[in-house]
């Protein structure tokens, strides 16, 4: 937290040194402030801020592209083809060895994404389920959590 607050008052410097102060020198000044902690991080004890702050932003752009991937699916899903061809089904997805924080990030990233809605955790925080759009496959559902969501966020936490 300590590195956050250095960058961000690093970045107020850049800001009062710059000519102009715009909120994109503010941003400037950001990711310089961030490249130099990054590079002295075991001069100013940064801990794992550099990789945590990478992982954050990896993981805010990997939901973004999913979630941007899937709003397609379920428009061509629900435009494009009969509803017949839907077979929407209860899935359920384990979530052992997960903490409830990560498990509650993941269950919000489930229920955001189109096509999928988070219903249920189950009693001792091993399961949770999942109502899919289109479950024909759930096998396949689970891995496109596990790649796209899962381990990403853990990436992130741990």
């Amino acid at each position: 937290m300590k590195a956050l607050a250095f960058n961000l008052v690093l970045a107020t410097l850049w800001l009062f040194l710059s000519s102009t102060r715009t909120t994109a020198d503010f941003f400037i000044g950001f990711a310089l402030g961030f490249a130099g902690l990054s590079l002295f991080s075991a001069v100013l004890d940064t801990g794992d801020y550099p990789r945590r702050a990478l992982a954050l932003a990896r993981f805010g752009l990997g939901f973004l592209l999913e979630f941007i991937r899937a709003n397609f699916n379920v428009a061509v899903q629900v435009l494009g083809r009969s509803n017949r061809a839907l077979r929407p089904d209860f899935v359920r997805y384990d979530v052992t060895g997960l903490t409830p924080g990560e498990i509650l990030v993941l269950s919000y990233c489930i229920t955001l994404t189109p096509g999928t809605t988070m219903v249920q955790i189950s009693d001792d925080f091993r399961t949770l389920t999942i109502h899919a759009l289109d479950a024909g496959d759930p096998a396949a559902l689970r891995r496109g959590i596990d790649t796209h969501l899962k381990a990403p966020l853990l990436r992130l936490t741990r």
